[in-house]
């Protein structure tokens, strides 16, 4: 993603072209595993934001490979943002630090930098920014690096990550992950329905938003009509909640289902009045259930 010169930057470059200092995502024209790893940056799940984003930094030694504007090299945020008057009137959106100090030179010119003569309050910004420049030392032999924020040694892991993503917010429903993998259901089981509750199964309107099927043809595979979600296949269609009416009568229940998965598992897995220890039958069951639709 960042080594301009090794074959695969220069390949998606290729492909998608660059957009402020990046590789373009492409679009719904771009394939879906690589809209998927450019959307890293952006973050992933509700709460969280841009957490990848925001637990890095650029280390900053030759400024040969950062981006001045673009990447969070000092500060917590990029310079665009900082400064983002001056970034819009820059005629080198682009550069690298390394570029901009050599640019600036040694006696701090600035003529050149900008599409129109700044004006008063402009030139205040300026000032600031100036200072920030007259701090930096590059080192020649030492090049750019990253630093993760999420680890003492300020090396990326796994386990940091997960740590970070599983303690945030609602982000992960701690109850389901331990609910759904369970040593009486067959991995493959688990593994569905772990992609069912993240609405991660090849469903007609996820196959539209990858571009996989036209968007006319998102109808419901039973021919009810509807638009074929995951709640509606599973929870809501005329012809197959069906099953879930046989599976009442044979337990001889009465059973108001959700229309939302998560609430539909939840209520159905632990029956309110029920002993705890039946939970796991019932689990089983509305696994089973699932599987066979």
């Amino acid at each position: 993603m960042i080594d301009k010169d090794e074959l695969w930057y220069r390949v998606l470059k290729a492909r998608y072209g660059e957009k402020g200092g990046w590789l373009r995502e492409g679009g719904r024209h771009s394939l879906a595993w690589w809209r998927s790893l450019c959307r890293v940056r952006e973050g992933i799940g509700e709460g969280v934001g841009s957490w990848f984003e925001s637990n890095t930094r650029r280390v900053v030694g030759d400024g040969k490979n950062t981006l001045f504007w673009h990447d969070i090299w000092t500060g917590e945020i990029p310079l665009k943002m900082k400064f983002p008057r001056l970034f819009e009137l820059s005629v080198i959106k682009e550069c690298s630090v390394e570029e901009m100090v050599r640019v600036m030179g040694s006696d701090g010119g600035w003529e050149g930098l900008w599409r129109r003569r700044l004006l008063a309050w402009e030139e205040k910004s300026v000032r600031e920014y100036s200072v920030l420049l007259y701090n930096i030392v590059l080192q020649e032999n030492i090049s750019d690096d990253w630093r993760w924020l999420l680890d003492p040694s300020h090396v990326y892991s796994v386990r940091g990550a997960y740590r970070f993503l599983t303690n945030s917010g609602e982000l992960v429903d701690r109850t389901l992950v331990d609910d759904i993998w369970h040593k009486q259901i067959p991995s493959k089981v688990s593994l569905m329905v772990w992609r069912l509750l993240r609405d991660r199964l090849p469903t007609k309107d996820n196959l539209v938003r990858m571009c996989v099927l036209h968007i006319d043809d998102v109808t419901c595979v039973s021919g009810c009509g509807h638009l074929e979600t995951a709640p509606h296949l599973f929870v809501t269609c005329n012809i197959f909640s069906s099953l879930w009416c046989h599976v009442w009568f044979w337990l001889a229940i009465d059973f108001v289902p959700s229309g939302d998965l998560r609430q539909h598992f939840l209520q159905f897995a632990k029956m309110v009045g029920l002993p705890r220890s039946t939970h796991v039958y019932f689990r089983i069951i509305w696994f089973a259930s699932v599987w066979v639709l």
